[in-house]
């Protein structure tokens, strides 16, 4: 069992009942974008057309020709052969067509390239036994995961940005995140990235970003507007097909890494179901998006390189982050770049946020995705002005009233910028570390002196404690969803805000245990 244990068994197993999986046939077109499930095997189909076409049971349809025993080649059969006279000759013409029309569309949706799968050491599964034996799951469960109406399998919240703005995180439940994690390590890390891309990249950082940079008469940012929810499903499923993988795992592939906007509605007191309001999108917290956006803008990169080299501009981004300069005569073609770079990122599907867009001239302070890239990489002197007197104030009177950047952990926050520094000069980052030890140790040792709560619980520690709670009291399942519902109005934790989340867990830290 996961941290989050709210998934009963039963939504994956082969307990559920064959109403069940009717009903999910009947609502998979709308949910999933013509994405039906077409037998109970789990056979995934991209026409939304198919199911219309009569075959929608088409694993029965095929296991029946191969049971029958019978040397067939459908590539021998002329559909435009004339029918024999005889009703049941041709009625049985006819179904021996259809069987072969579906062995086709088989055999099309699990066709892979396997030279070019083995070329970047990627798993050869191709189908949905095959990536549910990989991943050390059942079908059922794979299934579940990438499509059910019954369960949503992220939690919403929001972070604070610098603008002061919030920022939408959709965090995966364990179940979904340990098939991320596998698609994450097995396929996705194993692919190159292009030279220009330093986010989410080993061996790369903010500060190999800001590097080619130092020095350039005029910096150009850029910064893409909503750029995880632009990417769509669609655009991750060839992702994966242009990886070699087959129709029937890219769809799989991209189902499990993207994320529809839902809607929940309560058909009764017993059943609600999750409807869909926009098509899938690459969720903002999951560990595969940053990749999948780093490899999808893999031909943005190339193309931007290959119009900035000619014309003297240096290119780099770091994520949706995108950085342009120039020195000496090159600064000249800055409207050329201009023009060109806003058509070619239209073309590939992104949107610009004009109010980020900068033009630096070396006569202003340069930032490259917060570092100083005027004369040498560097810290801003405002920022670490401010950074020493935070330290000082905390170290003679303490922390309270203090604060420093946008998390509610401020020594955290502290060792974080610390370590940033650190990065940049070493020599003032290691000043600054020491400080920040020194007065950890102050106030952990002093008599009369305490550090406030600054380690606030995150989301997974509250799950968890709440988890634990639940054994010690044993409360079952169903126990559990008629508190929800009574209090909350909810029947799983997962539909609960985070104050509510944590209200529930000092409730629940509230009760004795039982005897």
């Amino acid at each position: 069992m996961g941290v989050y244990d709210d998934y009963d068994d039963n939504d994956y197993t082969d307990d559920a009942n064959e109403e069940y999986y009717q009903e999910y046939l009947e609502w998979a077109t709308y949910f999933s974008q013509g994405l039906v499930d077409s037998s109970d095997q789990g056979w995934f189909s991209s026409d939304p057309s198919y199911e219309s076409n009569g075959y929608q049971n088409i694993d029965r349809i095929v296991d029946k020709l191969y049971e029958s025993g019978e040397d067939f080649e459908f590539d021998d059969w002329d559909k435009e052969d004339e029918y024999p006279l005889d009703f049941n000759a041709k009625r049985e013409e006819d179904e021996k067509f259809k069987l072969a029309e579906a062995l086709k569309i088989r055999e099309e949706k699990q066709r892979f390239n396997k030279e070019r799968l083995q070329e970047n050491g990627l798993p050869l599964c191709c189908s949905h036994s095959a990536i549910a034996k990989a991943m050390g799951i059942s079908v059922n469960k794979l299934r579940f995961l990438a499509f059910s109406r019954k369960r949503y399998h992220y939690r919403n919240f929001q972070i604070p940005k610098k603008t002061g703005a919030k920022r939408d995180i959709s965090a995966p439940m364990p179940y979904l995140q340990q098939a991320q994690y596998w698609i994450q390590h097995n396929i996705l890390k194993k692919l190159e990235l292009h030279n220009a891309a330093h986010g989410f990249c080993r061996e790369r950082s903010i500060i190999t970003n800001a590097q080619p940079h130092v020095g350039s008469e005029v910096i150009i940012n850029i910064d893409f507007k909503d750029f995880f929810p632009t990417i769509s499903y669609k655009r991750v499923k060839g992702l994966f097909k242009s990886f070699g993988y087959s129709e029937e795992a890219s769809i799989i592939f991209a189902l499990i890494c993207t994320e529809p906007m839902l809607k929940e509605v309560e058909l009764n007191e017993k059943t609600n179901l999750f409807l869909s309001w926009t098509d899938r999108r690459l969720p903002q917290g999951s560990p595969t998006s940053p990749t999948i956006s780093n490899l999808l803008c893999r031909r943005l990169d190339r193309r931007l390189t290959q119009m900035t080299e000619p014309l003297g501009f240096i290119y780099t981004r770091y994520a949706d982050d995108l950085t342009f300069s120039a020195s000496g005569e090159s600064v000249r073609n800055i409207c050329n770049v201009f023009n060109r770079m806003r058509s070619i990122i239209k073309y590939e599907g992104f949107e610009i946020n004009e109010d980020k867009t900068r033009v630096i001239r070396k006569s202003r302070q340069q930032e490259v995705t917060g570092v100083v890239v005027n004369s040498k990489l560097n810290v801003s002197k405002e920022t670490l002005k401010r950074f020493r007197a935070t330290l000082y104030r905390i170290e003679k009177d303490g922390f309270q009233g203090r604060y420093w950047g946008q998390s509610n952990d401020l020594i955290a926050s502290l060792q974080g910028f610390a370590n940033f520094v650190y990065m940049i000069n070493p020599e003032k980052g290691a000043k600054f570390q020491e400080q920040i030890r020194h007065i950890k140790q102050k106030y952990k040792q002093g008599p009369n002196q305490s550090v406030p709560e600054s380690k606030l619980l995150n989301l997974s520690d509250i799950i968890a404690l709440t988890n634990i709670e639940l054994r010690r009291l044993n409360w079952s399942i169903q126990e559990r969803r008629r508190y929800l519902k009574k209090t909350y109005g909810k029947q799983s934790r997962q539909q609960l805000k985070d104050e509510e989340l944590l209200e529930f867990l000092n409730y629940l830290k509230s009760l004795p245990k039982p005897k």
